[in-house]
């Protein structure tokens, strides 16, 4: 499979910053988390790499918003995108970016807070459609993240959309697609991209890092180091997107590390995955269930 032609933007390469800013670009990691999360980098670490590197970021920790908030502060002048990274309860995980960290915090307090589970990195209680529409009134660019994973969880919105469990109208309520995630495969991402052309929309470079060497794995270019002329760009389908997928060393790290962060929420955990297991049976068997009625049905017509 290769990149669609309506998406020459689209690089699978090794980004490096030095060529991007000799193009006339600024670049930005999309998705990237922090010890505010299940990540294991601290702020002050964040913020010192992005001066050194010279790529900019996007903060979107789990249903949290206080590493956005504090890299906004500490980085003051730098190219960081206050966002967040929303688990909804039938499964997609979506990206939502900000153009000022005050609507970030007032969106974070009036519409996720409170709907987070035991487990609150991992899960709330919001349907992917009740994200999306609490999003749609402040100035915020949304969609969803590594739209065909992860592995055996239904996070990604186009593969839950494929299993038939959501409807393909939710498509309409997205301003972007998440088209080269590091921590995916390539032929996940090749789909992605495949999908934002079908879709007309933008597309956002990002590596789901959790470790610092995972940061600026995935880009995203404008012409604009202003993080909101840098969304406006984004907005308009004026961007790059720039990146490769990580090696298998680099994510077995990062399982690590995401494991380990989440010790202290084990049980709920525990409790989460059961019952996503279990949703994922039922509608399993629902659906043997409708296919054999169906064929009984044309039997005996």
């Amino acid at each position: 499979m290769t990149v669609p032609k309506k998406n020459p933007d689209v690089r699978f390469a090794r980004p490096y910053m030095v060529r991007i800013q000799a193009e006339g670009f600024f670049a930005a990691d999309m998705h990237f988390h922090t010890t505010h999360t299940d990540g294991s980098v601290s702020i002050p670490s964040l913020v010192r790499r992005i001066r050194k590197n010279g790529a900019g970021c996007a903060v979107t920790d789990h249903n949290e918003v206080s590493g956005a908030l504090a890299a906004c502060r500490e980085g003051a002048g730098e190219l960081i995108i206050p966002g967040i990274e929303i688990s909804s309860s039938d499964g997609p995980h979506i990206l939502v970016y900000f153009y000022s960290p005050g609507d970030l915090e007032d969106f974070f307090v009036r519409h996720i807070r409170e709907h987070r589970r035991e487990s609150p990195w991992m899960l709330t209680t919001l349907t992917s459609s009740e994200v999306l529409k609490a999003a749609e009134g402040y100035a915020c660019l949304k969609g969803p993240a590594h739209p065909y994973g992860y592995l055996l969880f239904n996070s990604g919105l186009a593969k839950c959309i494929e299993k038939g469990y959501i409807d393909e109208s939710l498509y309409g309520k997205c301003d972007l697609i998440e088209g080269i995630c590091a921590n995916m495969a390539r032929g996940e991402n090749l789909r992605a991209v495949s999908l934002a052309a079908r879709l007309g929309l933008p597309v956002t470079g990002g590596s789901d890092g959790h470790v610092i060497f995972d940061l600026a794995s995935s880009v995203t270019c404008t012409t604009s180091s202003d993080p909101a002329e840098f969304l406006d760009e984004l907005k308009g389908g004026r961007a790059k997107v720039i990146g490769r997928e990580n090696h298998l060393g680099s994510k077995m790290l990062t399982a690590a590390v995401i494991t380990t962060r989440f010790m202290p929420w084990l049980l709920p955990s525990a409790k989460i995955h059961c019952e996503r297991l279990g949703g994922r049976m039922s509608r399993f068997l629902s659906g043997r269930r409708e296919k054999e009625n169906s064929r009984c049905r044309e039997r005996d017509e």
